[in-house]
């Protein structure tokens, strides 16, 4: 039967392939069934997991202290659903009428209980929901042990479904085998989407219970333009978006074709520059493959998440220098390091409250200068090799670029007494993420070389909205009036003072907003590689007259959806198969 479910899209395009369900563990239960003849043995492998799993259980409590009880009635009530005869009774009989293996047959089952209680729409079942999920687990993980599959060594195409994915996971996925991914939570600007939006792979996030919905071996459609997911589709269904996705396919390939060797310049001859934002140095290549310029956002904390949270100068210095070599004399910005809030848990920092207005990025690295003295010295002597700019996250005040520029100086000095040869000048810019660096953004220029508006943090702290909370997703509106004015203020600082202004946020790589951005002034946009042709096609489409007039159509709204409804009337104008 036909499951239809709506998320957020969040990389766009389509994927059409077999499921793969993660939980927590990083478990993959394939649809698979066995001979006639293996089918007891199954039911004999489901019976020792089962009374392993018991086991188990019954260890924990047993050494648990009395200070526990509430832990101790979890594990009880597991106990009592685990040795239930229906729940047994349920799991032998979908082995034996189907021949399903004993790790789908308990995926199954569990996952068809759990939507029942969950379609109850009551809160009494929360309970009970959780009992089986966990159930599911310790039966998975008996039955599978040393079986598990790494999902960095998938062995084939796959569609990944996941409550969540964290973006040291996305890192791992096999690119060449992942289709696409859709998650339960998460929102536009959640770094599971920027990831996948990145490496190009179609994602859709917000998607209410769809672990429950889907199981492995499931056929599963995922519109990444729309944010559509449709599980079993009818052949009728299949057909139709077998057809978008290759047309899909084909409109990409041809505008890459086209405009790779192109400048992205204005029907009347108004030149923008398209950098890619970039999380690995081996994206490189493929972001000059679509047409980039250069990288205007290299994200380094991939390095930190690999290597202990403590990569060595060495192991940096490798890093910055391959990618120096790869972008071939074209300009790489480095962010410097932007851990903190959303980015990862800091397990050698305290745990704070609200850690999206606490220690994060800049804060982070000057109560950290360890940390950071090792970075800047690795960007330092990396800087000779070619076109080099540091570009510091989440400054809030004067204060803290002054702060900055000191230290860069200090550690800067610190080389060249080592003898290292130091370009004597590197451009620092920082980024526009926080809404007060955005209004003083005046105050900021001559202290910078370059503005770069990180449109995800910016949108998030001026509309106080959670990125990653799909609750509040649709309060998430980068056409918000307030956003426009934001951006108009620190876009005209810049050329007013003669300070080059980027936007590296998502806002960027969004055809949606292309025409806006660049009406507004805008002369740097950069954007997920994927995104470049797109981006191209709608810069050479129309000349600057015409998008400051989008510009200022755009300022007349009160209502973000009608601002955003306008501009994306205006994009289909220029590419109506591409939204």
């Amino acid at each position: 039967m036909e499951i239809i479910r709506k998320g957020i899209p969040v990389s766009s395009g389509f994927a059409i392939g077999e499921a793969i369900v993660l939980d927590t563990e990083e478990f993959r239960i394939p649809q698979r069934t066995v001979a006639p003849e293996e089918v007891e043995p199954e039911v004999v492998r489901l019976q020792r997991a089962v009374e392993a799993s018991r086991r188990e259980f019954e260890g924990h409590l047993t050494r648990l202290s009395k200070k526990t009880s509430g832990i101790a009635q979890i594990l009880q009530a597991h106990l009592g659903l685990l040795t239930d005869p229906q729940l047994a009774d349920d799991l032998i009989s979908t082995i034996r009428k189907n021949r399903f293996t004993a790790e789908y047959s308990v995926s199954r089952t569990l996952k068809k209980k759990i939507k029942v209680l969950q379609d109850s729409g009551s809160s009494v079942f929360q309970a009970v929901i959780r009992d089986f999920s966990e159930i599911e687990k310790a039966l998975i993980r008996q039955l599978l042990g040393a079986k598990r599959e790494d999902i960095s060594r998938l062995t084939k195409k796959v569609v990944v479904v996941a409550h969540d994915l964290t973006p040291a996971q996305t890192l791992a996925f096999d690119r060449e085998k992942v289709l696409g991914m859709v998650t339960e939570v998460g929102g536009r600007t959640s770094h599971t989407a920027i990831v996948a939006a990145s490496f190009g792979i179609p994602a859709v996030v917000g998607v209410e219970g769809v672990t429950t919905a889907v199981s492995g071996g499931d056929t599963i459609i995922l519109d990444g333009t729309g944010g559509t997911v449709i599980v079993n589709p009818s052949e009728a269904t299949l057909k139709r978006y077998q057809a978008m996705e290759r047309n899909y396919v084909l409109l990409g390939r041809r505008l890459e074709r086209e405009l790779r060797d192109l400048p992205a310049e204005t029907r009347d001859g108004h030149r923008a520059e398209i950098l890619a934002n970039i999380e690995l140095p081996g994206e490189v290549a493929a972001a000059i493959e679509h047409g980039a310029e250069g990288v205007g956002l290299y994200r380094t904390e991939y390095l930190y998440l690999q290597n202990g949270f403590n990569p060595t100068e060495p192991v940096q210095i490798d890093a910055y220098r391959q990618a120096v070599q790869l972008v071939g004399g074209r300009k790489l910005v480095i962010r410097t390091l932007d851990l903190g809030a959303d980015k990862m848990p800091l397990d050698s920092f305290p745990r704070e409250d609200n850690p999206f207005l606490g220690t994060r990025a800049v804060r982070l690295c000057l109560e950290r200068r360890d940390i950071f003295r090792t970075q800047l010295r690795a960007i330092l002597k990396t800087a000779s090799m070619g076109q080099v700019h540091v570009m510091i996250p989440m400054i809030s005040s004067l204060h803290e670029v002054i702060e900055v520029r000191e230290f860069v100086d200090e550690v800067r000095r610190e080389l060249q007494r080592e003898g290292e040869s130091i370009p004597s000048k590197v451009p620092i810019g920082i980024m526009v993420e926080v809404p007060s660096t955005a209004i003083v953004a005046d105050l900021m220029a001559d202290h910078v070389d370059f503005f770069s508006i990180g449109t995800n943090d910016l949108i998030a702290y001026s509309i106080a909205v959670d990125r990653l909370n799909e609750r509040v997703a649709s309060l998430y509106q980068p056409s918000h009036p307030a956003i426009l004015r934001l951006l108009r203020h620190v876009i005209q600082v810049g050329e007013a003072r003669g300070k080059p202004v980027s936007v590296c946020g998502e806002m960027s790589s969004d055809p949606v907003y292309t025409i806006l951005l660049l009406g507004l002034g805008l002369k740097c946009f950069s954007v997920v590689p994927p995104a470049i042709p797109e981006i191209k096609k709608i810069v050479r489409s129309v000349t600057m007259e015409e998008a400051r007039a989008v510009a200022g159509k755009a300022f007349e709204f009160s209502d973000a959806r009608k601002t955003e409804e306008f501009l994306r009337s205006e994009t289909r104008k220029i590419i109506p198969d591409a939204l």
